[in-house]
């Protein structure tokens, strides 16, 4: 009796280790997916705030200021929601309005951005470098002329508002953040790249950390990026997990910079992205069902014969270029127990470098 009760409890207390290990691992890959959402947009808020500036300052260039009216008849109005295009991407914003005499006075620059191409992928570029060099004031000036904005007639008031926004995004404080992951990726737009940095903390918390001019193959354009957010307050360190396009500069960077206690998960959106580029299209949408079906595995085991299978099948396809996933997942480890995450309390993540491989629903460990 005393044998089966101990059989029971042991059976009981390891049902719940799993249980406790697979909720704690839906929460990281759950944080992990909405990350990456996240950083589809922090550009893309950068631009909304130019956006925004343009309108206010085309409809004070219309209206006047409102201490010095430029038509008694012409009045500033409300403002409503509205849409427009940031390269190929619909943004949504506010629209300043403006009425006269004869009841609504458009904005020319509202109607050319609602446009696709209005906003050009190349303006976009043009004004996110100004933003990344930190120049601010000129970056909201010259956008708005752009749009036909009188660089004569550009109100200060709203051109410091917008600036002191940009200021912020580019050089606030972050000592009262404190960060479990932290997603770093490469974004093109018109023709340049950009390092954007998005942060996550324990209770899921978003906040957009900023972004550089450069990728992320770039090792020195990583360390810049890396001791700013340091100088910002920002503690970093092995216990974080970072997120990362696999860009090799900034991987080299973050282990030189935190050692061998590196917390690190290469993004596997990027891997398929990587697989597609050297395929014909034929061969595309069947390697893309492949390496997904592989990724939805509960087990390691299973997931990493599927991809040696998949590796396999590319390489017999002889398509020039020679595929490999022995290295996957090489660079990333569970978070060592010392970390500060509440992950880190678990039993099963309190080992140290051990390789993890984002399947399915959860992070297995490599044994």
């Amino acid at each position: 009796m005393k044998i089966e009760t101990k059989t029971r409890k042991n059976a009981i207390k390891g049902f719940r280790q799993l249980t406790t290990e697979q909720q704690t691992t839906q929460k990281i890959h759950e944080v992990i997916l909405e990350g990456k959402k996240a950083m589809d947009g922090v550009m893309l808020e950068l631009g909304r705030v130019m956006v925004e500036s343009i309108l206010y300052l085309e409809r004070e260039e219309i209206a006047g200021p409102d201490y010095h009216p430029l038509d008694p008849e012409v009045k500033k109005w409300a403002s409503q929601g509205g849409s427009v295009y940031l390269g190929d991407q619909k943004v949504r914003v506010e629209r300043p309005r403006v009425r006269g005499p004869q009841g609504e006075i458009g904005l020319k620059s509202y109607e050319q951005m609602s446009q696709r191409g209005g906003f050009s992928e190349e303006l976009l570029a043009r004004a996110l470098r100004g933003v990344s060099a930190r120049k601010y004031h000129e970056t909201v000036i010259g956008t708005a002329a752009a749009f036909g904005v009188s660089r004569s007639a550009v109100s200060q008031h709203i051109v410091e508002a917008t600036t002191a926004k940009l200021k912020e995004f580019k050089e606030g404080d972050f000592s009262d953040f404190k960060p479990f992951s932290i997603f770093l990726d490469t974004v093109h737009r018109g023709g340049e790249a950009f390092v954007v940095a998005l942060g996550l903390d324990q209770s899921g918390l978003k906040r957009a950390l900023g972004f550089w001019e450069g990728a992320s193959e770039n090792k020195v354009v990583a360390e810049e990026l890396l001791a700013d957010l340091e100088h910002r307050g920002l503690a970093l360190g092995p216990g974080i997990l970072y997120v990362v396009d696999g860009g090799k500069g900034l991987i080299k960077a973050l282990e030189q910079r935190y050692g061998k206690g590196l917390v690190l998960q290469r993004c596997t959106i990027h891997k398929d992205r990587n697989i597609q580029k050297h395929l014909p299209k034929r061969y595309r949408k069947e390697a893309h069902r492949r390496f997904r079906i592989a990724l939805e595995q509960n087990e390691y085991k299973e997931a990493k014969k599927m991809l040696k299978e998949l590796e396999q099948w590319l390489n017999s396809q002889r398509v020039g270029s020679r595929f490999s996933f022995g290295s996957y997942g090489r660079n990333s480890h569970i978070a060592p127990a010392q970390s500060s995450s509440p992950f880190a309390q678990d039993a099963s993540f309190n080992q140290p470098h051990r390789e993890c491989f984002l399947t399915g629903p959860t992070l297995r460990k490599k044994h």
